[in-house]
């Protein structure tokens, strides 16, 4: 087994995959499927890291977010935006807060209406996505199975020396995912990557807020 696995090429983690991890974690036995599954532990651990996954994406990344997107009236006059969008973020300097996702209808508060004047015909925003398992990097799938299976071992077991042993991977996975996140994003002190705006008064720290020294980035 071992010289097979030496001999292939390494491939990216799968959703079953990281559910195994969490269970040999626990010292339970890997599952060969997700689907139907009968082993309590295992939907546990699924549902645990589908959570995080989802936690982990809503702060918003290189890879899963989009400046100035244009979102446009629908037949009905409003604007309805995907599922999948988390975050939604009309430029500040051009709407001063006029428009805010409800749902997924875009409300206008200076009219109280979900209908959008005849004089807009669109919206831009800046949004962040929740993207499936498969679509994600793998550093952050990876950051996502370690810190998934610290809590989930926690939960279950109520184990400190499992906690402290998992906390340290989860660092340093964390650790790698924020180092690619900088060189996608060529975070700098004048403005907020490629793509944004520069900021309308200098405010060198103003720059790197949101990249690694950001609030949304702490683990």
């Amino acid at each position: 087994m071992g010289l097979a696995n030496q001999s292939a090429t390494p491939s990216r983690t799968t959703l079953l995959e990281a559910v195994n991890v969490l269970l040999e974690n626990i010292g339970e036995a890997p599952v060969e499927t997700l689907e139907n599954e009968q082993i309590a532990e295992a939907r546990v651990a699924e549902r645990t890291l589908l959570e995080f996954h989802k936690e982990g994406q809503s702060r918003g990344w290189a890879w899963n977010s989009e400046s100035d997107y244009p979102f446009q009236k629908d037949g009905t006059g409003g604007i309805t935006v995907p599922a999948n969008v988390v975050r939604w973020s009309p430029d500040p300097y051009t709407w001063a807060g006029r428009f805010q996702l409800r749902g997924q209808r875009v409300y206008d508060r200076e009219n109280r209406s979900y209908v959008m004047p005849t004089s807009i015909t669109e919206v831009q925003a800046d949004v962040v996505y929740l993207l499936p398992w498969d679509d994600c990097p793998e550093p952050f799938n990876r950051w996502t199975t370690v810190r998934s299976a610290r809590v989930f071992s926690d939960r279950v077991l109520s184990s400190d020396s499992l906690f402290k042993y998992t906390a340290l991977d989860e660092q340093a996975a964390l650790n790698e995912l924020l180092r690619m996140e900088a060189e996608n994003e060529e975070y700098n002190l004048l403005t907020g990557g490629p793509g944004t705006k520069p900021y309308p008064t200098y405010n060198p720290g103003t720059g790197l807020f949101r990249g690694i020294g950001g609030g949304q980035l702490i683990g």
